[in-house]
């Protein structure tokens, strides 16, 4: 029979309760004590587990195995659920720290890159040149949803007229280009979704948060302590 998503879901899931950053992050951001930046890390480390068990139960050279249209659309819709959990605790708590009652936005399954992760795999029988930037695509993906979050969310308060920053930080041994565009932003300034603040080159682990005015001491905390 084919491989399928059941049958990498429960090993992904036991994967990840024993990833023990990813435990601890979460922990954190459940407690209400989490903020993007947390949630941006703990989105790589899920992409990274799901890499792991794929990598292990569903190998790329056993790819005519696999069912893709199965197993690809339903592990990134996992990945996309496990992830917004996370933001929307992070957008909750800023809510309630803020006195704010806005509704969270979740951000949307990509389906798109979705399809195309899919036909990568269809038009690449024998993995040739795909094996790294596959799996690496995963944790990117996966960034991407946390991102989407804080684009939507971000959004809504700027247009209450809430001052909203966006800080993208640069991980360490970043590359010029990321090192480049890491820093505190006015939404305003960034907005558009093709701005480079919202961009990831494959393998990126640039960090991105957002904070508002109302948000108190954390705020002028996240701001001041910025570091490039």
């Amino acid at each position: 029979m084919p491989l399928t998503y059941e049958d990498i879901k429960e090993p992904f899931l036991e994967t990840l309760r024993n990833d023990r950053r990813a435990t601890a992050l979460i922990t954190q951001i459940e407690a209400g004590k989490g903020n993007y930046q947390m949630a941006s890390e703990y989105a790589a480390r899920v992409g990274d587990d799901l890499a792991k068990v794929l990598r292990a139960r569903a190998p790329l050279e056993s790819i005519e195995e696999w069912d893709i249209e199965n197993l690809i659309p339903k592990s990134l819709g996992l990945d996309h659920s496990i992830v917004d959990y996370a933001c929307e605790n992070v957008q909750t708590a800023m809510n309630k720290d803020a006195g704010l009652g806005i509704r969270y936005q979740q951000p949307k399954f990509d389906s798109n890159r979705v399809y195309g992760l899919v036909q990568e795999l269809r038009d690449n029988p024998e993995f040739t040149n795909i094996e790294k930037t596959f799996y690496d695509q995963l944790a990117n993906f996966s960034q991407n949803i946390v991102d989407e979050a804080i684009r939507d969310n971000a959004g809504v308060m700027a247009r209450a007229g809430i001052r909203t920053m966006v800080i993208r930080t640069a991980e360490a041994g970043a590359c010029p280009w990321c090192d480049d565009v890491a820093g505190v932003y006015d939404y305003d300034e960034v907005r558009y979704p093709g701005d480079d603040v919202w961009r990831r080159h494959e393998n990126c682990r640039c960090t991105i948060n957002f904070i508002t005015d109302r948000n108190g001491a954390f705020y002028s905390e996240v701001v001041n302590n910025f570091k490039k």
